[in-house]
């Protein structure tokens, strides 16, 4: 049963990734209907291959079809992410800031080791702002960063023109899933 559950999944997540332009890190490859926006399909894409697991891509023999950290690490990789979104959008990039590294690590410690996703609210409350993700560590830092971009409330945080700083923890629970808070600064 698991096998043909598995080959099932695998059939549905390439012929998805297909249909949808697949490959890695683009949905962009075929020309879209004017009615169905890129950044629509980009969310879609990303979400399907954060949701799928990489056994099922194992599975059908397509390793290219894996969602791929970008080079220099997950951490490295989503701070190259959240900043160049930022540039596009005309902000500036967010300075490193250390006490919410350690706030944010401390936190992402804590949602690994209860392995659960809940705000950190006495941080709220000081006027910071956060992200929080959670998904298997297939979701390289691409992914992960358009899971926010693809959450109205954490794009919001993304492009607030006002941040000026930021820090990040990541943490990995016993289940294997990773855990990644992003607080933000003015």
């Amino acid at each position: 049963m698991r096998s043909r559950l598995t080959a099932s999944l695998a059939t549905i997540a390439v012929t998805s990734a297909t249909l949808m332009g697949g490959g890695v890190g683009t949905a962009s490859a075929q020309a879209l209907p004017p009615f169905l926006p890129q950044h629509v399909v980009d969310g879609l894409v990303s979400q399907a291959r954060a949701a799928v697991p990489a056994e099922v891509w194992a599975a059908v023999g397509s390793t290219e079809l894996v969602y791929q950290d970008v080079a220099g690490g997950l951490r490295e990789g989503i701070v190259r992410e959240i900043d160049s979104y930022r540039v596009a959008q005309r902000l500036g990039a967010l300075a490193p800031n250390q006490d919410l590294d350690r706030e944010a690590q401390a936190w992402a410690d804590r949602l690994a080791a209860q392995d659960a996703v809940y705000h950190n609210q006495a941080l709220l409350a000081r006027g910071y702002g956060e992200n929080i993700v959670a998904a298997g560590t297939h979701c390289g830092a691409v992914c992960l960063v358009d899971l926010w971009k693809n959450s109205p409330g954490h794009n919001d945080n993304l492009i607030d023109p006002g941040y000026r700083s930021a820090g990040m923890g990541i943490a990995y629970s016993a289940g294997g899933k990773v855990f990644v808070v992003h607080n933000f600064a003015y």
